[in-house]
Formats: C-alpha cells, sequence, structure tokens
C-alpha cells in the first residue's frame, strides 16, 4: 500500500508540473501562427482550423511569443492580419510567455502593442492563477484591415503605421517605452494587456496596470476570440 500510495503521489506532482502550451482556436476562421523564440523550442508556423486546437509542443525552457494572423493563405506567405515580424501594414495580437526564467513556473502576458486582430485568453490549469483576457468588439481609434482589428495604439493613424512608426524590434511608442497616442483605449478597454511597451511601470510611466502574471503551473491554455475581456487588479 506504502509503495501505491507513492506511485499516486508521483503521479500527481507529474500532473502537476506538466508543461504544455495549447491553443484552442474559437474565432470563426482558422489562424496561423507565428513563433518567436528566445530560448528553447517550440512548434512553428502552425495553422489551426476553425474550432480546432493543437498543442505547440514547447520545450521546458521556451520563452517567446506567438503572433496570431488571419486570411491567410496555406503556407501563410500573405495573411490579411499578422505575419511573422512587424511591418505595420498588419496589425497582430500577440501572446507573450516565458517558461524559462523561473523553473516550475510560467509568466504571460497579452500585448496589443502591434495592435489587435484576434481577442485572446491566457489560463492555467491551476485556476486560482489569473486568465488574462481581452477582447475588443467596436470602437478602434484606428480600424485595421478585416472586421473588428485595430492598428497600434501607438499610431496616430493607418498611414502612420504603415511608414514604419513601429520598429520591428518591438514598441515604437515614445521612445519605445511610453505611451502612444491611442493607448488610453487600449488600457481602459483591456485593463491586462500592454497597451504601450512599458505599461507595467518600467521607467516610471503611468498607468501601472496589472498586466504580467506568474503562475506555478505550467500546463497552459491560449484560447482566441474567448468572447470575455478579464479584470484583474493588483
Amino acid at each position: 500500500m506504502a509503495i501505491l500510495s507513492a506511485l499516486v503521489l508521483t503521479t500527481i506532482v507529474t500532473v502537476a508540473r506538466a508543461r504544455s502550451l495549447v491553443v484552442v482556436n474559437n474565432c470563426s476562421e482558422s489562424v496561423f501562427l507565428y513563433m518567436s523564440t528566445s530560448y528553447g523550442s517550440i512548434d512553428t508556423n502552425v495553422n489551426i482550423a476553425q474550432g480546432q486546437s493543437a498543442n505547440l509542443g514547447i520545450t521546458s525552457n521556451w520563452d517567446g511569443a506567438i503572433n496570431v494572423s488571419t486570411g491567410c493563405n496555406s503556407d501563410g506567405s500573405t495573411c490579411t492580419t499578422g505575419g511573422p515580424t512587424w511591418d505595420g501594414n498588419t496589425p497582430f495580437s500577440r501572446a507573450e510567455f516565458n517558461f524559462y526564467l523561473l523553473p516550475g513556473s510560467v509568466t504571460y502576458d497579452i500585448s496589443l502593442i502591434y495592435g489587435y486582430n484576434v481577442g485572446m485568453e491566457i489560463s492555467s490549469a491551476d485556476p486560482s492563477c489569473d486568465a488574462f483576457a481581452c477582447t475588443i468588439s467596436s470602437g478602434c481609434p484606428v480600424p485595421g484591415p478585416g472586421s473588428d482589428t485595430c492598428y497600434s495604439p501607438c499610431c496616430s493613424s493607418a498611414s502612420a503605421c504603415s511608414n514604419g512608426t513601429l520598429s520591428a524590434g518591438g514598441g515604437g511608442c515614445l521612445n519605445n517605452e511610453g505611451p502612444g497616442p491611442n493607448s488610453p483605449f487600449y488600457y481602459e478597454t483591456c485593463y491586462n494587456a500592454y497597451a504601450f511597451p512599458d505599461n507595467n511601470g518600467a521607467d516610471g510611466y503611468v498607468p501601472i496596470d496589472f498586466v504580467v502574471y506568474t503562475c506555478g503551473n505550467t500546463d497552459i491554455t491560449l484560447t482566441l476570440c474567448p468572447g470575455i475581456t478579464s479584470h484583474f487588479t493588483q
């Protein structure tokens, strides 16, 4: 009996420490995922049909981001929104994860710095971890291509974005740090998502919003088009 109990305990611990990243596509169309990786590895250039999901096969130390694209051809070489890197013309929602920094934990956030094309929710198998979510259904200050998409808060107009207001390396708001001309709409609409690069209070910028979360359970789900927006406070 003692041996059996030990085996059961080992199984429970193993499940609790499971590390996975599953993307669920609840959108009304297929999506194409582009990955940006700093450490570790992940499946790349993943196409997920409407109503389907995919386990992205991350390694235990993966640190990176997922750019969501829509209206893509089969290989993702052309898309209505999104792409492998920011070009200013095709906005995308971005989910960022770090499984590397704190072993046994994951830090995550939703970034709207590059614009918005689909809603997102990041959740853990541990319900005590805050599930950040963002859905924008109307009111974009600078509407993007397609329907219900928005250009970056760092751009005052579509032409400002297309002329390279945002750099490929990230940011593009004031000094690649502070708010952009339309950041207020984003942080007032999606309370737990980045509306400018230092929206977490770095370097003294305000507002200091609750936009980064570290969870001790690394069994993570990214749901696209969840239809909800979170409103957690620190």
